[in-house]
């Protein structure tokens, strides 16, 4: 039997997010590390190339340009071979291995306009598709740069998340916390957060819709993003969250998403980061333990690895 999520009478937030009110009532709309569970259908299969190549972690890139670059070899090594070996000065003919090590290693050179000159194409074919091959060489290079630079100068944040929600006692009533921090060595100025509860309620026809919230913020913004910030909504009366218990939440497929941008003080530029939490992820009453230390000259350390740590409360 599907529970009817509790209807709430907050005001939903008046601009429309992009996400629409029938996309989605069950799972989450948003991964915990913030990429969207959306897919798009391509209009040509090249279409995300670029964003790939950028993105994927570094591992696969160096592979993929090292397979990039001995396919390529290979191919241009058959071609010599299917030219012939008496184009080439300075190979000795032997057997099938001796020479295609022979050209392949020419075609090293020749692709990464090295040019030893131990080998040189002495045939018109062999010396056309020597030039070929330095083109197709110059593009490569300049096109790795590109990714490289792309890679290199691509702005993002390094924000670690706590891997819960924590509902602990604030004030008189309770408050709505998670905790994050700056894992980079680098200072964010003019950080902001913003929280986003996006929850299923009924509409006048009993259909299950998708409504948005605001999540008003004890502090929103602050000038130097340097220690941890524990980020606190009020569960006051005017709350989303008034008089909801966890179990109506996750009845509700409630699910916080999480925005934070500011100005990366090393390129000047702005860098924003997405998390997301769901109903299970919400610990009640608990708080987060203490994160920063002191080092060996007595300054604040923050523990960033313990972020998300937490204590039960009695």
């Amino acid at each position: 039997m599907v529970k009817i999520p509790r209807v709430i009478f907050s005001r939903t937030i008046a601009q429309e997010l992009g996400f629409g009110k029938h996309v989605t009532t069950t799972g989450r709309m948003m991964n915990p590390d913030g990429t969207f569970n959306v897919e798009r259908q391509p209009l040509t299969p090249w279409d995300n190339t670029y964003f790939h190549l950028v993105t994927m972690s570094w591992s696969r890139f160096l592979l993929l340009v090292f397979l990039g670059y001995l396919v390529l070899n290979l191919l241009f090594s058959g071609i010599y071979l299917l030219i012939g070996i008496d184009q080439f000065e300075g190979i000795q003919p032997g057997g099938f291995f001796h020479n295609l090590s022979s050209v392949f290693f020419f075609s090293a050179q020749t692709l990464t306009t090295v040019g030893y000159g131990h080998i040189s194409p002495i045939g018109w074919g062999a010396n056309a598709m020597a030039a070929l091959e330095s083109f197709a060489g110059l593009l490569a290079i300049a096109l790795i740069s590109g990714l490289l630079y792309g890679r290199f100068s691509r702005p993002s944040a390094k924000i670690v998340f706590s891997p819960n929600l924590l509902i602990a006692p604030y004030g008189n009533r309770q408050g709505l916390m998670l905790r994050m921090g700056n894992a980079r060595k680098s200072e964010l100025v003019e950080t902001e957060v913003q929280i986003i509860l996006s929850m299923n309620q009924p509409d006048d026809g009993g259909n299950l819709t998708r409504r948005f919230f605001s999540i008003p913020l004890e502090i929103s913004k602050i000038s130097f993003f340097s220690l941890s910030w524990t980020v606190v909504h009020d569960i006051g009366e005017e709350s989303p969250l008034w008089g909801l218990t966890v179990q109506e939440l996750r009845d509700a497929n409630a699910e916080f998403m999480v925005l934070v941008k500011g100005i990366d003080e090393v390129n000047q530029q702005m860098v924003h980061t997405r998390h997301s939490y769901s109903g299970d992820e919400i610990v009640h009453n608990a708080r987060f333990a203490p994160v920063i230390g002191r080092n060996r000259k007595g300054y604040p350390r923050v523990l960033t690895r313990n972020i998300g740590a937490y204590e039960p409360l009695a």
